[in-house]
């Protein structure tokens, strides 16, 4: 009887029409039925104190390095989504040689990703990104953190510090180098002797990765010239006090001109993944790069982290600063869920320890949470950052954000003038070019 009963009232429940029939008929059921209600109720009610109470779908627009590999994003995925049943995370992959181009092009086409890594040059153009909720913000340094007239539409994600020099132990020794170079004039004397005894002092990187071409130089030389000698630097430029034809800036670009002939001959053809792998492999001594190269380094299953070591790169002046690159991720203004976007940025950048340390130790970055969340260095990442001591941060000119960042698409124009540059354009013909851009930029904005 029970089993008959059990079918009809399945048959009954499949039949929406007859639904309240059922229920005003099972009088019997009653008691049971509210009681099982209630525990569903109860269910739901803890889902929602949890985050969306339906299921969310969040686009992710993401990029891959060596170190940012198709794994480290899934991985991130699938813990959040393990986490929270709730929202579901696609990822977007960023392709081309701009990041920020794509994600231009993505929001002239409405098609912006809802959650944006890399998403600074775009985030002073009103009506772009949604302002980051008060209680997110709270747990982020309060350096880290950073608004567009008057509005917060960033959330912190991590700090990543630039240029020093990466070098093979045994090309120096053989070399006859005994002595890190402290000063420009030991750095020139160490790439003749370097070139003297049949080694390629200097990797380089051109082909699609635009950005790289300079990266080492500006970020380790220019950078540091330019905040030694205009401490206010981006507002001076910005006011009009300051033309990019200045001769700080002119002579730091000749200087790293006379540096080519120390270049590998084949740096304009590799991408920056192949000129790492390429000085990993001895074609070159030395490499100008990011701290991201040394967990590569340390990590690596080919090569011994002990052939490698790693100096601050010397200045003309003899600046002794070093500049970190905060990064950040953007909301989707047109985003349709946003309690769930931000809930996926809160949950990576710091709300999962565990989570937000494997993606800082991925690419060799660091925390920027009021409190620190750390990690195991290697060798070569270890004395990466023992060499800062002694050194002034300052801020990366092309990176700052926030009222004294340079107009949107003024970093890329720069970037593809600086590969002029590198292959024999005349320095100033370029610069010039450089305060008529940010002209017609400021008019535009």
């Amino acid at each position: 009887m029970e089993e008959k009963y059990m079918k009809k009232l399945l048959s009954l429940f499949l039949c929406a029409a007859m639904a309240a029939s059922l229920v005003a008929g099972c009088s019997s059921d009653q008691t049971t039925e509210s009681s099982s209600g209630t525990a569903d109720n109860s269910q739901q009610e803890a889902a929602s104190s949890e985050g969306p109470e339906e299921e969310a779908a969040i686009t992710w627009a993401v990029f891959e390095t060596d170190n940012y590999t198709a794994e480290v994003w899934q991985h991130i995925i699938d813990t959040f989504e393990a986490d929270n049943p709730g929202i579901k995370i696609e990822k977007v992959l960023m392709t081309g040689d701009s990041r920020p181009q794509f994600l231009k092009t993505m929001l002239s086409a409405g098609n912006m990703p809802d959650v944006n890594i890399d998403p600074v040059d775009l985030a002073s153009t009103d009506g772009v990104y949604a302002e980051v909720p008060d209680e997110l913000l709270a747990n982020y340094e309060e350096s880290a953190v950073v608004s567009f007239n008057g509005k917060k539409t960033l959330v912190p994600a991590y700090k990543a510090y630039r240029t020093q020099v990466f070098y093979h132990k045994s090309q120096f020794e053989e070399a006859g180098i005994t002595k890190i170079p402290e000063t420009w004039d030991e750095f020139i004397a160490v790439c003749d002797q370097l070139q003297e005894k049949g080694y390629t002092p200097l990797m380089g990187v051109g082909a699609s990765d635009i950005w790289a071409t300079a990266f080492g130089y500006w970020t380790g030389v220019v950078n540091s010239e330019l905040y030694s000698a205009y401490p206010n630097f981006n507002r001076d430029i910005l006011d009009g006090k300051l033309s990019w034809t200045n001769e700080v800036l002119s002579e730091t670009l000749k200087d790293w001109q006379s540096l080519t002939k120390y270049y590998h001959k084949g740096s304009m053809s590799f991408s920056n993944t192949q000129a790492t792998s390429e000085f990993m492999s001895g074609s070159a001594a030395m490499f100008m790069d990011g701290a991201w190269s040394a967990p590569t380094i340390d990590n690596s299953t080919e090569y011994s982290a002990d052939e490698f070591g790693v100096f601050m790169m010397p200045t003309p002046s003899g600046a002794k600063t070093y500049c970190t690159m905060p990064q950040y991720w953007g909301v989707a203004e047109a985003c349709e869920n946003k309690e769930a976007a931000f809930q996926f940025c809160e949950y990576v950048l710091g709300g999962n320890e565990d989570i937000y340390r494997y993606y800082l130790q991925a690419d060799g970055t660091f925390s920027v949470t009021k409190t620190p969340v750390t990690y195991d260095m290697g060798p070569v990442q270890t004395e990466f950052i023992n060499n800062l001591e002694g050194y002034e941060l300052v801020p990366e000119a092309m990176k700052v954000v926030g009222d004294d960042a340079f107009p949107t698409g003024f970093e890329d124009f720069t970037l593809k003038s600086l590969q002029n540059i590198f292959t024999g354009a005349d320095v100033d013909a370029e610069l010039a070019t450089w305060d008529a851009e940010m002209e017609r930029l400021e008019a535009q904005s």
